[in-house]
């Protein structure tokens, strides 16, 4: 009977215990993210600020919900000493917030940072370069 508890402990260190640390990390970013309807918004381009039009966030809708897995975990790192090509600050009517900041790379793949409240932590997604089709992107 104690060799089979020794066969259950291996077993239970050799699998489960990292089948639940990568499903631990995994499971935030294949899980469909629930992300409020947005009414209004505002994109800083270049230091200016404008306010987005009625078709611009009816698409920006349509953009949050076609992407809504493959984020990255909270918490991380936009890239440092480079500014966001576009950042989309928009809300919804109960007040919710998404916020999006776009970079593009010379060298790679485009990147956005999506946050669910100002200063808050981001989660990162990369899109092959040219198909981030964001609205007001040149």
């Amino acid at each position: 009977m104690k060799q089979n508890d020794e066969y259950l402990l291996m077993f239970a260190a050799i699998v489960i215990i990292p089948v639940v640390v990568i499903w631990y990390f995994a499971w935030p970013i294949l899980r469909p993210w629930s992300l409020p309807t947005v009414v209004h918004g505002t994109v800083e381009q270049a230091q200016q600020q404008r306010s987005l039009t009625e078709d611009e966030v009816k698409a920006m809708n349509l953009w949050v919900q076609q992407y809504r897995t493959g984020w990255g975990i909270p918490g991380e790192v936009p890239p440092k000493n480079m500014p966001a090509l576009a950042v989309y600050q928009m809300s919804s009517a109960e007040g919710r917030f998404v916020i999006l900041s776009a970079w593009h790379f010379k060298h790679g793949d485009d990147v956005v940072g999506i946050q669910t409240q100002p200063g808050g932590a981001y989660r990162m997604r990369s899109f092959d370069r040219g198909t981030l089709h964001l609205p007001g992107l040149p």
